[in-house]
């Protein structure tokens, strides 16, 4: 399938609001290019520090590449993109364009393999690429990944918090869903904090097949089941944790039905939530009967642990 590539390239403030925008929209992919990363070294496979390339990245803001299918793509789409991102409320627009271009699907995977390199992405957490050789620390569990056209690296706040939680919260034995799985990154590191049994559940049919491939990459495709899910709809079996990396409004939709499906003291962790949205969220699930644990906050993002305490 061709896809199009919308490019959008605005000031860094725009940053944690542009997913739900792009989310509400139909995107199928999103790659961000922040000029900020030009000045930060990475750690590449064999341990050594090297320098991003400046040509990869915008002069100074934030680049954002964003894909929609064929199908999904309009003509009035950019318009669309530049009126949500103009009436964002008490946000500063101080530098905003956006332009799209045809791309065929090969050459967006290849696209965006320039700008995923290794990384330790939490205290246990190395995320390698499935095209990279790693030779990992005694202290590190390495993840392999191969997003494709799923969201989920590991490289966002939302995500990298999400494992920060995960390493405190998911124990041996524990049993997982993992709603919007995505890359089925979230899933992996529970399956190797020893997590049994786990499920992934994902809306979206090609991230259903993205996290397939990744849980055979990384030899525990039989111990997770995966299929397409509408967040909790339909959920029956009662879990010991809950990961929900979605979008704000989206958990919201799904915080009563995750208090439900979970057991006594079970955990609920979710992420995708920018700072605005935190007081929405904590709000509802303190009424839901939450307590809540702890909240993380990087980047304008935040991720909440919550603990289901029955009286």
């Amino acid at each position: 399938m061709d896809y199009k590539e919308v490019t959008i390239l605005t000031n860094h403030e725009v940053e944690p609001f542009i997913a739900d925008i792009l989310d509400e929209l139909g995107a199928n992919g999103v790659v961000i290019e922040d000029s900020a990363e030009v000045s930060k070294g990475r750690v590449d496979s064999y341990g050594e520090i090297y320098d991003l390339n400046p040509a990869d990245y915008p002069e100074t803001g934030i680049r954002i590449r964003c894909y929609f299918s064929a199908f999904d793509y309009k003509e009035s789409l950019l318009e669309d993109i530049k009126q949500a991102v103009l009436q964002l409320h008490d946000i500063p627009v101080t530098d905003f364009a956006v332009s799209a271009a045809d791309i065929k699907d090969d050459d967006w995977e290849n696209e965006w393999k320039r700008h995923f390199h290794a990384f330790r992405a939490s205290e246990t957490f190395t995320v390698v690429p499935s095209w990279e050789t790693y030779d990992a620390a005694p202290d590190e569990t390495v993840i392999t990944l191969d997003p494709g056209m799923a969201f989920g690296t590991g490289d966002h706040a939302t995500t990298s918090m999400c494992l920060k939680l995960i390493e405190k919260y998911v124990k041996p034995g524990r049993s997982v869903i993992d709603v919007g799985t995505g890359s089925g990154i979230l899933s992996i590191a529970a399956h190797k904090l020893g997590a049994s049994p786990i499920r992934a559940v994902d809306l979206d049919k090609v991230a259903v097949r993205v996290a397939e491939e990744n849980f055979e990459i990384n030899g525990c495709a039989a111990h997770i089941a995966v299929d397409t899910g509408n967040l909790l709809a339909g959920e029956t079996e009662k879990r010991d944790v809950i990961l929900a990396n979605i979008l704000a409004h989206i958990v919201d939709l799904m915080i009563d039905d995750s208090y439900k499906l979970l057991n006594e003291n079970g955990i609920f962790v979710t992420s995708g939530i920018i700072t605005e949205k935190e007081d929405m969220i904590v709000t509802h699930l303190e009424k839901a009967g939450y307590r809540i644990l702890e909240i993380s906050r990087d980047s304008g993002w935040i991720a909440v642990a919550a603990v289901k305490e029955v009286a």
